[in-house]
């Protein structure tokens, strides 16, 4: 019973926000086949893992600049992700949806399993403020902010639930270039040696 309920409260919040309509891939949405919501992620304290994903942050740009419903954070997660994937990583999209008329806004960002239980949160939206990179690292206080929501199994179709077509995304995923001047190598962890002990 208690799931059921769930179900139908995730399918009204969904219907009343932003600009989803009433369709199958709504319904679908709203069974919880293509997000599952998360609370309290515990940020990571691997310092060589988060330096390698700033690296590879600080290693690119967009091309495009930010606009909001044009090139935005759906866009940039997409693209963030397909680069990350080609040095081993593999992100989740998470997103925050604000039905209308409450206080807020929608919002996608990354999250990167560290493999020890703990996620790097990024914020791909950094060149709205600005900053010339793919995206930023969220501190360990603004993660607060990014630590809940749901995990996107399937962005594409989320997002196309809210009305925009894949179209959109598929034009802008050129949209990125390579800002290093020579290769990303990524740092490995120093293995401690053993060490044997002669009496």
């Amino acid at each position: 019973m208690k799931k059921g309920t769930t179900v139908l409260a995730m399918a009204i919040l969904l219907l009343t926000a932003g600009s989803c309509t009433v369709s199958a891939t709504c319904m679908c949405m709203g069974l919880g086949i293509d997000f599952l919501p998360v609370h309290g992620l515990p940020l990571t304290k691997d310092a060589i893992f988060s330096q390698n994903l700033q690296d590879i942050l600080n290693g690119y740009r967009y091309t495009e600049n930010y606009s909001a419903g044009r090139f935005d954070c759906m866009d940039t997660t997409i693209i963030a992700t397909r680069v990350l994937q080609e040095y081993g990583y593999n992100p989740s999209t998470m997103a925050r949806f604000v039905p209308k008329g409450w206080d807020g806004n929608s919002h996608m960002w990354l999250a990167v399993s560290d493999g020890k239980g703990r996620f790097a949160f990024i914020e791909t939206g950094a060149n709205a403020t600005g900053q010339p990179v793919l995206g930023e690292l969220v501190t360990a206080e603004q993660s607060t902010n990014y630590a809940s929501g749901y995990v996107l199994f399937n962005p594409m179709r989320v997002v196309q639930c809210f009305g925009y077509s894949e179209d959109r995304f598929l034009s802008n995923l050129g949209k990125v270039e390579k800002t290093a001047t020579g290769p990303i190598v990524l740092r490995q962890a120093q293995e401690e040696k053993s060490r044997w002990l002669y009496e």
